[in-house]
């Protein structure tokens, strides 16, 4: 590549808000090429940044993106005239290239990151009732692990397989294994029968089990809340399915986020819906208010979707 157009290829991708750490990375023969970017990435470690240069024809065509900035832009060198077909089936191959490059990458750290859980899971030992954590959340240690202070807490598939873990340390503070799979996990209290209540965090809905009796599932987030109600739905067809929001009221920007995922999942499967009454989980609801559910589920105006 020459010195003007590698030039004028960073500077055009720049604009388009790729900036190149590693400028030796690009290739011009239409080969996806990875780098690191200058604003996320200096160190070269995760090389978020891709690019596909075809320079061979009348315009060098570039595709390039920042998957960590969710970019992908197409590029078209020495004119403003449209694509014609020859360059747009270019810029065709170099976006399956990219997705097909990511889609390896995500299997790949999703497939270690699951082998990771469950070596960790076998090695940990049954969690102990008297965790800071679980004393606070005034939860039990049933069917949980712990390793060096932390909580494991098995996020399993709809096949029963652990594909990852939250980890949850004293002080709360949660996490994932690095590159592990999210979406379409959960863990699950109780015998799946004809009423299933569905929550955000493994406390909310371990606190939701104790107290109600009901089969009860954590999605671990409000992101993942639709897709583990689908799979509840498929798995049970005649189930009733209650959503039990998280009360996210009071936060800076104005959106109850909790309220609004489970109010969309709770429409997308026929669900109904449970929110507390003040801001919060249901886990707050009841150790600091002793709360009866009982009580409040036949008072709750929103108990319901139509």
């Amino acid at each position: 590549m020459s010195h003007d157009l590698k030039s004028d290829v960073i500077a055009a991708m720049a604009r388009v808000g790729v900036n190149i750490a590693e400028p030796d990375q690009l290739r011009m023969t239409g080969v996806l090429c990875r780098f690191a970017t200058s604003d996320n990435d200096r160190h070269g470690r995760k090389r978020n940044g891709w690019a596909v240069i075809f320079a061979d024809g009348e315009r060098p065509v570039v595709t390039a993106g920042d998957w960590a900035k969710n970019i992908s832009e197409k590029i078209l060198l020495g004119g403003t005239d449209a694509a014609n077909p020859a360059e747009r089936e270019r810029q065709r191959i170099a976006i399956e290239q990219a997705k097909a490059a990511r889609s390896a990458e995500i299997r790949k750290r999703q497939a270690d990151a699951m082998q990771c859980a469950n070596s960790q899971w076998n090695a940990a030992e049954p969690a102990s009732e008297f965790h800071p954590y679980l004393m606070k959340k005034q939860i039990k240690a049933t069917g949980l692990r712990e390793s060096r202070g932390k909580i494991l807490v098995p996020m399993r598939d709809s096949t029963g397989h652990i594909r990852n873990l939250q980890r949850i340390r004293a002080d709360g503070q949660k996490r994932f294994l690095p590159g592990g799979r999210t979406p379409g996990l959960y863990a699950s209290f109780g015998c799946m029968v004809d009423h299933v209540l569905i929550a955000e965090g493994y406390a909310t809905a371990a606190t939701l089990y104790e107290k109600t009796g009901l089969a009860t599932v954590a999605a671990f987030s409000a992101g993942n809340l639709l897709a583990v109600a689908q799979i509840m739905r498929k798995k049970f067809p005649s189930a009733r399915i209650t959503m039990a929001a998280d009360n996210d009221e009071g936060r800076p920007d104005g959106r109850n986020v909790g309220v609004m995922a489970a109010t969309a999942a709770a429409a997308a499967v026929g669900g109904y819906l449970l929110i507390p009454p003040v801001a919060g989980d249901w886990n707050d609801f009841f150790t600091a208010k002793r709360g009866s559910f009982e009580q409040f589920e036949a008072s709750n105006p929103h108990a319901s979707i139509h």
